[in-house]
């Protein structure tokens, strides 16, 4: 059974992105404190895409007639999603050379993506010094990585991480709209630094799905969760108010896949009438987990976050000169994804 072992996911320092993906609507009020979700804090293999190839850049093509950049003046630009060429579907890197190799002229309609609006590019591909066609186009295709499941909802709907997912070339995070979540397991921990976040190092088996990701904005990726278990806890749902400075928990997975609770300190609750992801500001204090992790690394956004008994959100984001210290998302903004 092939492993898919990654050392990275989202940076979760440094920029607070203010998007709303794929047209969202956001709402303005929390969820009702009556509501109740099945516990997440297990690790995720996150794997997510978009409905083709994203661009991520437009390159030259060294021909016998010396550079060309067949698509210089296209006006196509990184971040934007090659989706068909010649109207034939593109949907991995590898498609393109397929597609264009059968092509009986060199000029060709490219269709892409941007923003979720389709456009045309009518184009020449140029042959290079070894014989291939070549448009002068970077693209790829998947992200993937280890995050944190925060919740599923009795009906089977889940939410993970808490931040967006971005494309690590682009920068755009309207483009990755769909993917899959699966099963993973830490295998070790990289401890955080003053001025350098650590990771969970972490594999995964695409054997091992368990759910669907349908969005990804900035409040977390959200889906389908598809594996059928009975092993969740149920637990209720705090309102933005219930939220007090003082003693709470996260539970996450530091070893393994089994979650464990460590005592953290609410150092401040934002009193938040409109979605925003700095509701809290939260410090590590739990002697096991700062020995181990060395505060808030990365592959742990997502992890809940637990006051009196409720969900109250989940950690986003650490800060960048001092590990111990970091954000946390109300779990209403995210529930109303």
């Amino acid at each position: 059974m092939k492993k898919i072992c990654t050392r990275f996911f989202i940076i979760l320092i440094l920029a607070f992105l203010s998007v709303n993906s794929l047209g969202a609507v956001m709402p303005t009020k929390p969820v009702d404190t009556s509501t109740e979700v099945y516990l997440g804090g297990r690790p995720l293999g996150i794997e997510i895409g978009a409905d083709g190839v994203i661009v991520t850049g437009i390159s030259k093509v060294e021909t016998a007639n010396g550079a060309e950049f067949p698509m210089k003046d296209s006006g196509v630009r990184s971040g934007d999603v090659l989706t068909k060429i010649a109207g034939k579907s593109v949907v991995k890197p590898e498609d393109i050379s397929t597609i264009v190799n059968k092509l009986p002229s060199a000029d060709v309609i490219l269709t892409f993506l941007r923003d979720g609006k389709p456009f045309e590019v009518r184009a020449k591909f140029v042959v290079d010094k070894n014989g291939e066609r070549r448009f002068g186009v970077n693209v790829r295709d998947k992200i993937t990585g280890i995050g944190t499941l925060t919740y599923v909802t009795t009906n089977g709907k889940f939410g993970a991480l808490g931040h967006h997912i971005a494309d690590s070339e682009t920068g755009i995070i309207s483009a990755l709209t769909s993917g899959s979540i699966f099963d993973a397991y830490i295998d070790g921990v990289k401890k955080s630094m003053p001025d350098k976040a650590g990771e969970l190092i972490g594999s995964f088996s695409r054997s091992d799905s368990v759910g669907r990701i349908k969005k990804n904005n900035e409040f977390g990726i959200f889906g389908e969760y598809t594996k059928a278990e009975n092993n969740f806890q149920k637990i209720k749902t705090a309102n933005i108010d219930e939220i007090k400075p003082g003693k709470a928990y996260v539970y996450t997975t530091i070893s393994g896949s089994k979650p464990e609770y460590y005592e953290i300190d609410i150092v401040k609750a934002e009193r938040q009438s409109k979605p925003d992801v700095k509701s809290m500001v939260i410090s590590i204090t739990d002697k096991r987990l700062l020995n181990k992790t060395g505060g808030i690394v990365q592959g742990m956004s997502g992890s809940p976050i637990i006051q009196n008994g409720k969900l109250v959100g989940a950690v986003t984001h650490v800060y960048v000169g001092e590990p111990t210290m970091g954000f946390a998302v109300f779990i209403g903004w995210m529930l109303q994804n």
